[in-house]
């Protein structure tokens, strides 16, 4: 996350809107990402004091410097930084900076040369301890303050990263980081709503959820997420962080919108404004997409209903998670749909495996919330649970397999189960 103080110099502000001023992949600026980036490699096994010092004589008297600290505020996110360890010639374990500190100072107070008033000089007190534990004054030295933050070594540097991509990276810490003066965001999302909703729950976000008014079916949801200024939020700079963490995430969907109501500090008025993003926007995540299919058992399900009704004579079409059914203040994916060719009527399957028994416990818990009719339910028979549990919570079709599930008997449950989409609301 970038500072608030490198994030301002990029915003501009027109007519009751705010949008970051992204960094535009100029051989001026590939060159200086392409400079900081071996600056960094060249400091690896230097410490983080004399990698900050490297990074102010880089800077110097440049114009750039808001650009300069943002692109090292990246890099340095990627770097892995550890404190140095001594291990003590007796005794277990590595040597505590402050356990030796401690040692060390009660052998005070000292001075550069003896007196009449202090008799241990620095150079004595560094040796007597050195001796205690089984070091060299050197050592003792190196490792005294080793638990500062400028003195933790950079062990490595993230591994080597394109000029370009690091720009890219820069332009979505700032597009992310003006979330966190956010007082609501409004979303309107029209697919990959697994990763949408893992993200949510991983960073905490307090949300609301809704169909898309006067479209049936799975069309769309409409989203608020309750940002870091809502008077619902009490600890503001945790959430705050939180909510920008999520953005990524928002751009591994394919059809989206991001309406947000934001506050920047600093600005003439103390209305918010209004921040826009959709799926046209250059920003590249960094997030990984969770694939296809949770499980094997779901893979082969879907091929094989694709090798047996892929013909031009189907009559159901098989689509995955495309579908929220809302319960409480969470949510149901179900794996798949069926959506009949001619009269649109649908129906969901939910598969249920060998799970963990927790799981299984939040798995039945929805469907009890759920109560939907043209949900229908896939379950091993060796599942995790005592008989007729799912049968007694859900509201549609319990079917079970053994080995691997009896299509022709999905179809037919689809058959009577599936219900037009505007039935259930």
């Amino acid at each position: 996350m970038l500072r608030s103080d490198l994030i301002r110099p990029r915003l501009e502000t027109r007519e009751g809107r705010v949008w970051t001023r992204p960094l535009r992949p100029t051989y001026h600026y590939l060159t200086m990402a392409s400079e900081l980036t071996a600056l960094f490699q060249r400091h690896v096994g230097d410490s983080r004091g004399g990698l900050a010092a490297a990074l102010r004589d880089y800077e110097g008297d440049s114009l750039d410097y808001p650009v300069i600290r943002g692109l090292a505020a990246v890099l340095e996110a990627r770097c892995d930084f550890a404190s140095a360890e001594l291990s003590p010639g007796e005794g277990d374990g590595p040597l505590k900076p402050a356990e030796l500190r401690a040692a060390l100072f009660q052998r005070g107070p000292v001075t550069g040369k003896r007196d009449l008033f202090t008799l241990m000089t620095r150079e004595q007190a560094l040796a007597e301890t050195a001796i205690e534990y089984g070091l060299q004054p050197a050592q003792v030295e190196t490792a005294l303050f080793s638990d500062l933050a400028e003195e933790q070594i950079l062990l490595e540097a993230g591994g080597p990263i394109a000029p370009g991509d690091l720009i890219a990276r820069y332009n979505l810490e700032l597009a992310r980081g003006l979330l966190y003066w956010a007082r609501e965001v409004r979303l309107r999302v029209y697919d990959n709503y697994k990763d949408f909703f893992k993200y949510i729950k991983l960073f905490k976000l307090m949300y609301t959820a809704r169909p898309l008014a006067g479209q049936a079916g799975p069309q769309g949801y409409h989203i608020t997420l309750h940002g870091p200024l809502s008077p619902f939020v009490k600890s503001t700079i945790r959430y705050g962080i939180q909510f920008a963490k999520f953005m990524p995430a928002l751009l591994l969907g394919q059809h989206w919108q991001m309406e947000a109501d934001v506050l920047p500090p600093g600005g003439r008025s103390s209305q918010p404004l209004r921040y826009l993003l959709d799926d046209k926007t250059e920003l590249r995540t960094h997030f990984k997409a969770s694939g296809l299919f949770d499980s094997r058992l779901e893979a082969d399900f879907a091929a094989e209903f694709e090798a047996k009704y892929s013909g031009p004579r189907r009559k159901w079409e098989l689509a995955r998670e495309d579908e929220l059914i809302l319960v409480g203040d969470t949510v149901m994916i179900p794996d798949f749909s069926f959506t009949h060719r001619k009269d649109g009527r649908r129906a969901l399957l939910e598969i249920v495996g060998f799970w963990h028994p927790n799981y299984l416990e939040r798995k039945l818990a929805k469907v009890r919330q759920a109560g939907r009719q043209d949900l229908i339910l896939l379950v091993y028979q060796s599942a995790n649970v005592a008989e007729g549990e799912f049968e007694a919570a859900s509201a549609g079709e319990v079917l079970t397999f053994t080995r691997k599930p009896v299509l022709k008997d999905v179809l037919a449950a689809v058959e009577r189960s599936a219900v037009q989409p505007e039935s259930q609301g």
